[in-house]
């Protein structure tokens, strides 16, 4: 048996005390947004989802209001991308400390801004308020065709693993901005994957986004799946030019830009091999050009190359870990370092989930 993930704990046990709706089309778990069939309707679906910027911001890793306000638009629009939506628009809940100035307040305003034009989408509404600390949520709706949904749910042993785009930069952030690295500025501002979102409908056989970062995505669609991952020889080669330079400066091994849980808003999606080829084709004649990461095995295991040997990753530990740390990112840091130390001495060679 795989070990609990506390998280998923929590929202089972939140969830168990609501009546689910008879319109919704997803089980728990199985999608980044949730998808709804609407009365009288049967050529669309509605993708709803919700999401708060709260502990980057008690942690201090997001200290630049225009930051925050980006994200609070991002984290929302990359749910609807994961399911193939397309936007309607977005509404926001802003609450502001008393010593929250108007320049920060400006400054937080033109990054959802910012964030909303590039993506397409517009403010359609929300609540302001006064509190002890800045919490910024926002609430995204979209819609798909009938029939081409993607869920979490779906993909088979033999199955390719590839993401939107290169990963890595999510963690190489969090790395720079809390062990003081002066050489290198680490450059984070994800775009949702809105595009290639609505490319993979009726496409990828499951889809969800690094917003947790890649083992924890990997991990949660093990568990609902019930197959794992073989991570390839060459993984190292889809990380981030930036989020490489960093790692080797710094001395860190490079899976750790898999490990940490702050994502980089990237989608990991499955495809059948028969239908590999066509869809890189095709994806290329829309400037999108998916990274291979690797392939979907039979067995609740990920594998990933490390220094040689192919070592099945605990990713129920390392899911776990932040909890265990009180949110604590040094701490984490330095656990995942020691778990490292000891695959090098091959104390775990196999996972224990």
């Amino acid at each position: 048996m795989m070990t609990d993930i506390q998280e998923n704990k929590s929202i089972n046990f939140l969830t168990s005390l609501f009546t689910r709706s008879p319109l919704q089309l997803n089980a728990l778990h199985e999608s980044d947004a949730e998808i709804i069939h609407p009365w009288n309707d049967d050529e669309h679906l509605l993708a709803l989802t919700t999401d708060s910027i709260v502990e980057e911001i008690s942690t201090g890793l997001y200290d630049d209001p225009y930051l925050i306000g980006w994200m609070t638009v991002m984290v929302n629009l990359s749910d609807l991308a994961a399911v193939g939506a397309k936007p309607i628009g977005i509404l926001v809940s802003e609450i502001f400390p008393k010593n929250f100035g108007e320049s920060s307040i400006i400054c937080l305003q033109k990054g959802i801004q910012d964030a909303c034009s590039i993506c397409g989408v517009h403010i359609l509404g929300g609540d302001t308020n006064y509190g002890e600390q800045l919490v910024l949520t926002g609430s995204a709706l979209g819609f798909m065709p009938t029939g081409q949904v993607i869920t979490r749910k779906g993909y088979h042993p033999g199955d390719i693993v590839y993401s939107t785009s290169r990963l890595g930069v999510g963690n190489s952030f969090v790395l720079a901005h809390f062990l003081g690295s002066h050489k290198q500025h680490i450059s984070y501002k994800p775009v949702a994957r809105l595009k290639e979102g609505q490319i993979l409908r009726g496409i990828a056989t499951a889809c969800m986004d690094t917003s947790d970062g890649v083992l924890s995505t990997l991990d949660q669609l093990m568990r609902i799946n019930k197959y794992g991952f073989q991570l390839d020889a060459d993984w190292e080669l889809a990380l981030d030019k930036q989020s490489r330079h960093l790692i080797k400066e710094i001395g860190f091994p490079s899976w750790l830009l898999l490990a940490g849980e702050h994502g980089e808003f990237e989608l990991l999606f499955t495809l059948p091999p028969d239908r590999e080829q066509q869809f890189l084709h095709d994806a290329a004649l829309s400037n999108f050009y998916p990274v291979k990461l690797g392939r979907v095995i039979p067995e609740t295991t990920i594998y990933v190359p490390i220094d040689g040997e192919n070592i099945a990753i605990d990713t129920a530990w390392i899911r776990n870990l932040n909890r265990q740390v009180n949110s604590n990112i040094r701490q984490y840091i330095h656990n995942l370092l020691f778990y490292h130390d000891q695959l090098k001495k091959g104390a775990y060679n196999y996972a224990t989930t």
